[in-house]
């Protein structure tokens, strides 16, 4: 996977001179189905760019910047795009409307699925700036397979700036509908890398079955979004459910004591995008890693040093008896966590 921007270009009206700052700029962040190559694949020459140009310097100015979903059929063309996070469902229709026109630089191999991000010119402030990106996150989580024989992961997920909450705590909430899936997939199929989106309607793309794609777009769909602004795309892992950990083993990487750590490694990872809200705003402030205390099966911050006191205080409350299903009552267990 790798980032690539395609900067678009805008036109001042009725002027022959070039706007210095373009209306918008796409990312090309990942794709199911072919790994993308060093250079862009969305070509703006068949419309792109005269579209979505327009559609951002005269519709109401945008509060933010979009993530986008894009089905491509194996000849080049765009069957489907989503785009959701301007603030105005209008203007992510119409920007929607204007990927649709993207010519494909590259000879596909089948068909595939291209996600990304739309900055877009943030037109209230006037400073020629952008507002500001969604974020994208590359920590990898695990969910509980729950004795099923399928482990369903996120390998890095985008979400558009509003979204605040915890997705990967929410995934796990709803590992029971998640996992209920796995009985309709065949035990004896492949693992599988899957991609999906969610704007309040679910899609899954990437197991080749249908049935096991549409539930857990359904359970995906039970993560609740924050308002009708958000959105959420997400690269997924599906793999034959691991081994639980042996309560006993001579080996140091399956010990119950490593299996804490791993436990207390996700419990704050999972979190990251939380926890790092805190230093939103205070420049000087940098998380890097915390240390947690395990005690009565309860997980909590010890300490933390970003370097600004006020940011400290809201991780610590951010991380808060956080439930290790791991541990039991008498565990007890001190361990320094790297965010990264």
């Amino acid at each position: 996977m790798r980032l690539l921007a395609i900067l678009g270009v805008s036109l001042l009206c009725g002027s022959a001179a070039a706007d210095p700052t373009p209306a918008y700029q796409i990312f090309e962040d990942s794709a199911l189905g072919m790994t993308l190559p060093p250079r862009k694949i969305l070509g703006t020459d068949k419309g792109l760019d005269a579209v979505v140009t327009d559609c951002i310097m005269h519709a109401p100015a945008a509060s933010g910047s979009a993530l986008y979903w894009l089905e491509i059929g194996k000849a080049g063309n765009v069957t489907v795009a989503k785009v959701r996070g301007t603030g105005s469902s209008a203007l992510d229709s119409c920007i929607a409307g204007g990927l649709k026109k993207a010519s494909v630089t590259e000879k596909l191999p089948a068909a595939i699925v291209v996600v990304g991000r739309v900055d877009v010119l943030d037109r209230n402030k006037n400073l020629g700036t952008f507002n500001p990106s969604p974020k994208v996150s590359d920590v990898a989580v695990l969910l509980d397979a729950k004795s099923g024989p399928w482990q369903l992961g996120t390998k890095r997920l985008a979400y558009t700036e509003n979204r605040a909450a915890d997705i990967s705590q929410a995934l796990d909430a709803q590992s029971g509908a998640i996992n209920a899936c796995a009985a309709k997939r065949d035990k004896t199929l492949a693992a599988v890398d899957l991609i999906a989106w969610h704007d309040g309607k679910a899609i899954v793309r990437g197991t080749g079955d249908s049935a096991y794609d549409t539930c857990l777009a359904r359970a995906l769909e039970l993560i609740k979004l924050p308002n009708a602004s958000s959105a959420i795309w997400m690269e997924l892992s599906l793999r034959k459910a691991a081994e639980p950990l042996a309560p006993r083993t001579d080996k140091a990487s399956m010990s119950k004591e490593q299996g804490l750590k791993d436990a207390l490694t996700t419990a704050v990872r999972s979190r990251k995008a939380a926890l790092l809200d805190c230093t939103d705003g205070k420049p000087k402030a940098k998380l890097a890693k915390l240390t947690v205390v395990l005690a009565g099966g309860k997980a909590n911050v010890k300490s933390v040093a970003t370097g600004d006191a006020a940011a400290d205080a809201c991780v610590k409350t951010k991380f808060v008896d956080v439930t290790i299903k791991a541990a039991e009552a008498a565990d007890k267990l001190e361990y320094d966590v790297e965010l990264e």
